[in-house]
């Protein structure tokens, strides 16, 4: 079953949020956290947020 492309900016958006709270969790506990999972956090978040913006343009031109 395709996904659509409403569905795939639900899933980019939850994957977003998700990430950035984890990120503010991290940062807020008194626990060391491993720099390489930040950073690497960091760059999923990134990138979910081009192709969001991506996918948003691509849906606006396709109306």
């Amino acid at each position: 079953m395709a996904r659509t492309d409403r569905q795939e900016v639900a899933l980019l958006r939850i994957l977003i949020a998700t990430g950035e709270r984890a990120l503010e969790a991290f940062q807020a506990s008194e626990n060391p956290v491993d720099a390489d999972f930040v950073a690497e956090l960091e760059r999923i978040i990134a990138r979910s947020r081009d192709e969001l913006a991506a996918l948003t343009e691509h849906m606006t031109e396709s109306t």
